[in-house]
């Protein structure tokens, strides 16, 4: 049985503010060896309830986040970018179950816990065939699109909440209760630990019970940006629509053309090779 896990920053247990979650922030140290504690939690319960493959993929920012000496040696690591499929990389048909740890929900999702979608100063929403999507969702329907179901999430209560509205069957953690974006009743690193351990065995356990989050093809997928500029410099890639002064629309055959095309509006948008 192999299992995939996507690893982000935001999502984990007493994560609550950006000087956490960047580079240059005076706790980002600390936050990067719980998130990497978070994904050995993950792939322990995993290992534990009959894997016989993991892959992890660092999936926050820059991607290179987790600390590769303090991760579980049976693990295969993901890390770097840019990458094709950004925090999916390395997922392909071949494997049983994905797992999602450390997640945060959608731009403006009320007291999320630093909520947003991909680029906080870049975009607004995104909807897939009409439904609106953060990184939780459109991560697991590239997970679908190889046939492969989102077995396991982790993060805050919205992230449970936002999940839950689309995938119910998926197991899900709770990391932290959000008070505010950048506060939240968090339980302590080992306690969240030992949580994510026993929901990767409970999800496996279920695995029967998983359906994939295949969405209709072709996909429409629509982004609202943050600012007029963004959509009128990203609106020339061909196949790109222009629908309102902020949004732009690619009807795209799969996820992962429109997971190129993503790519593609978002390094035209910033200027730069971002993801």
């Amino acid at each position: 049985m192999k299992v995939y896990i996507s690893v982000d920053m935001e999502g984990v247990a007493c994560v609550t503010h950006p000087n956490q979650t960047k580079l240059e922030g005076p706790e980002y140290e600390r936050a990067r060896k719980w998130m990497t504690a978070e994904a050995n939690a993950a792939i322990e319960g995993a290992l534990e309830a009959g894997a016989t493959e993991v892959v992890v993929a660092d999936s926050h920012g820059h991607m290179f986040n987790m600390l590769p000496d303090e991760l579980h040696e049976d693990a295969l690591l993901v890390r770097g970018s840019p990458r094709p499929l950004t925090m999916m990389e390395g997922l392909d048909e071949t494997f049983d179950a994905a797992f999602l740890v450390g997640y945060h929900s959608q731009a403006g999702t009320p007291k999320g816990i630093l909520a947003h979608t991909y680029i906080g100063r870049l975009v607004y929403g995104v909807r897939l065939n009409g439904i609106a999507v953060g990184e939780p969702g459109f991560n697991a329907a590239i997970a679908g699109a190889f046939g492969v179901p989102l077995a396991l999430a982790c993060g805050d209560d919205t992230v449970d909440a936002e999940v839950g509205a689309l995938m119910p069957w998926t197991e899900r953690v709770i990391t932290k209760w959000a008070l505010s974006p950048i506060a939240a009743r968090n339980l302590t690193p080992k306690a969240s630990q030992k949580r994510i351990h026993e929901g990767a065995k409970r999800a496996l356990g279920r695995l029967s019970e998983m359906k994939p989050w295949a969405l209709e093809t072709p996909i429409r997928f629509e982004v609202d940006f943050f600012m007029p500029i963004q959509a009128y410099v990203t609106a020339d890639i061909p196949g790109v629509e222009r629908v309102a002064e902020r949004t732009l629309a690619y009807t795209g055959a799969d996820m992962l053309e429109v997971t190129r095309i993503w790519r593609l509006m978002i390094n035209a948008s910033l200027g730069e090779a971002f993801v």
